[in-house]
């Protein structure tokens, strides 16, 4: 299944000029589709949270993940942002 992106929601050194994404869209379509959402622009451990809880099923963290020397912690921290994630997308 093809996932659906949406962002920047946050200012990005990555996608600094692309517009801003409300939060809003994420809880619409998670209501609405089946597709994995995956967000980008601007996320990190600490704003990360809000995107899943509005419904993100992925995020595109590239500085978080990469940019960073402490990639193994940041990606950990991405990661339990989805640890108490109750929608389960159809295949």
């Amino acid at each position: 299944m093809k996932p659906i992106a949406f962002g920047r929601f946050f200012p990005s050194k990555t996608t600094p000029d692309a517009p801003p994404a409300a939060k809003s869209i994420l809880s619409e379509v998670s209501k609405n589709l089946s597709l994995p959402i995956v967000t980008i622009g601007g996320i990190d451990t600490q704003n990360g949270r809000s995107l899943v809880n509005a419904g993100a099923d992925m995020l595109a963290a590239v500085n978080t993940a990469l940019g960073s020397k402490e990639v193994y912690s940041n990606i950990k921290s991405l990661n339990k942002l989805f640890q108490s994630r109750e929608r389960t997308l159809i295949t």
